[in-house]
């Protein structure tokens, strides 16, 4: 398998791991792409980006009151 983190992967596709990154594993290499992306364009005055790790995404919420999104125009 391969080695992630400090975790073992078996060969073969992983659709998800435990850091939220979609990999192929095989005896000479593994690589990795990211499942989440990253917020650019907010309103980073009266919000802040949050890693929630359960959706492997970014949410974008107010700073006063996390418990409302703000939009979000771009990410990457």
């Amino acid at each position: 398998g391969c080695m992630l983190n400090g975790k073992l992967y078996p060969f073969g596709n992983i659709e998800r791991t435990d850091d939220c990154y979609s990999c192929g594993c095989s005896e000479r290499l593994m690589e990795c792409c990211s499942l989440f992306h990253m917020p650019i364009a907010y309103d980073n005055k009266k919000c802040k980006v949050v890693f929630n790790k359960e959706r492997c995404d970014y949410d974008v919420v107010q700073k006063k009151d996390p418990s409302k999104m703000c939009p979000v125009y771009a990410r990457v």
